[in-house]
């Protein structure tokens, strides 16, 4: 076969459509084309048209993984099961994930330091939370280990939990009576365990939110 025409289409900007042997051949973007730099008068042997297929489908996985970046930071694990639902080969997923870390646009380490940062200034939280969010995310137990090491050596976990049980108190204990206050003791250690703050934490934490933080007081 041989390319005899190479024309734009008309409705979608950025792609081309080729003809072989005066008849319509595929449309490929011009991006791929550039890349295996085709042109009109070009023999194209079956080989040369199944790598092109195969660049055009590399191309448009790797577009489809942009725009799921450019909506918020993801994990690779995120990234693979989105393009699987396209259908997209095993193989091809490989090579997009691999392009996107090489770039600096698909880091794990970065994006669980990133989660961590976000989550405090959110919400107050516990390594066992961020723990079990970080998985869920598909992020590798070794790199969620590692994060997490350094935000237990730079945060200050009782500051964090007593800032969570502020928080809870300022909602729930105006207008309590004092007979509330086993219950509102044990929804209070309830809520700092759902926050992913260890025992220890948890305990000292209630004990004085509920009696008065001398800390506060002196402030």
């Amino acid at each position: 076969m041989r390319i005899t025409k190479i024309e734009n289409q008309k409705k979608r900007s950025g792609r081309k459509n080729i003809y072989a042997d005066g008849k319509f051949l595929t449309g490929v973007s011009t991006e791929t084309l550039a890349r295996l730099a085709l042109r009109t008068g070009d023999a194209i042997s079956p080989d040369q048209l199944k790598t092109l297929q195969t660049s055009e489908e590399l191309l448009k996985a790797k577009n489809a993984a942009l725009r799921l970046l450019a909506t918020r930071p993801r994990t690779e694990h995120e990234i693979r099961a989105r393009l699987r639902r396209k259908n997209v080969p095993d193989i091809q997923i490989d090579r997009v994930t691999s392009e996107l870390e090489a770039a600096g646009m698909l880091n794990d380490e970065e994006f669980a330091r990133m989660y961590v940062r976000n989550a405090l200034a959110l919400k107050p939280s516990g390594i066992q939370r961020l723990r079990q969010k970080l998985r869920l995310l598909g992020v590798e137990r070794e790199t969620v280990e590692d994060v997490l090491r350094e935000y237990d050596q730079d945060v200050d976990l009782e500051a964090e939990a007593m800032k969570a049980a502020r928080q809870y108190l300022q909602r729930h204990r105006s207008g309590q009576a004092a007979a509330d206050r086993l219950r509102l003791k044990k929804r209070l250690t309830a809520f700092l365990a759902r926050r992913g703050f260890a025992w220890d934490e948890i305990s000292s934490t209630v004990q004085r939110a509920l009696n008065g933080d001398p800390e506060e007081e002196h402030e």
